[in-house]
């Protein structure tokens, strides 16, 4: 408990409530959706389960949470950079931080699609989402690893850009593994087949296998990426200051711009 209280420090908490609480909503989903025979145990979609109520419910909840949490970090990430980046003259640096950025705020907005249209009620919309967050979520990856290369030896060690590096080859090879099977799954299977109860002897089930498989790979994949922050995170600190205008909340405020003008 010692140990985990001194990696909560700084700002590293916040990638690593992003990657438990990501854990827990896709244990827990699929325990429930198991249960109650909602979805066959073979390695279904994580969105099959939370696609039927209860387990939709936790699940939409659990994820939007996981999309603020996600966008705090990526927004926190960009921060540490930014800080570091004005340190010295480097253009480059400050570009691949801001398309980092734009790109890590997609891939959020993706999650919070997949969180609130399952996949049995708005297929189109939840796709969407899904593309998002693995196509988009991907390329953030390759984004931050070029980031971390371009930033060795002056501001991390190259280690941390070789597993980052391993991470995002390896999400990139699960994901286009789960794209290219589940489309030979579609063309295979029957238009009849329950699409939560696949059963072995049934056109596509071995695509399909192969497809959430890579799924729940490259959500790991995803998950142990923003783990590689968590030790950055820990230098960095980011506090909001409030800056009163009145003396009273009665009164009219009078903005900087407006009392140099005035002094003017």
């Amino acid at each position: 408990m010692c140990l985990f209280w001194r990696c909560c420090r700084g700002m590293s908490y916040l990638p690593i409530a992003l990657v438990l609480l990501a854990a827990a909503t896709f244990v827990a989903t699929y325990i429930i959706a198991i249960g109650k025979g909602d979805i066959t145990a073979d390695f279904p979609y994580i969105s099959d389960t939370g696609t039927k109520p209860p387990e939709s419910c936790i699940f939409s909840q659990c994820l939007n949470m996981c999309a603020g949490l996600c966008l705090c970090t990526i927004y926190v990430r960009y921060k540490l950079v930014k800080v570091l980046g004005d340190t010295v003259e480097d253009g480059t640096l400050r570009k691949l931080n801001k398309i980092g950025l734009v790109l890590g705020c997609i891939t959020s907005f993706g999650l919070s699609l997949v969180a609130n249209f399952q996949e049995t009620n708005v297929e189109t919309v939840h796709v969407t989402g899904a593309g998002l967050v693995f196509c988009v979520g991907v390329v953030y990856a390759l984004i931050q690893t070029s980031l971390s290369y371009h930033m060795n030896p002056d501001f991390n060690g190259l280690y941390v850009c070789r597993v980052r590096l391993t991470l995002t080859i390896t999400s990139f090879i699960f994901m286009v593994t789960t794209v290219a099977s589940a489309v030979v799954s579609r063309m295979q299977k029957d238009p009849n087949t329950d699409k939560l109860h696949w059963k072995p002897d049934e056109p596509g089930f071995t695509a399909h296998i192969v497809s959430t498989v890579g799924e729940w790979a490259t959500a790991l994949s995803f998950l142990f990426y923003f783990l590689t922050f968590v030790r950055d995170f820990m230098k960095l600190r980011i506090d909001v200051t409030p800056q009163m205008y009145v003396r009273h909340l009665d009164e009219n405020p009078v903005y900087p711009d407006e009392m140099s003008r005035l002094l003017g």
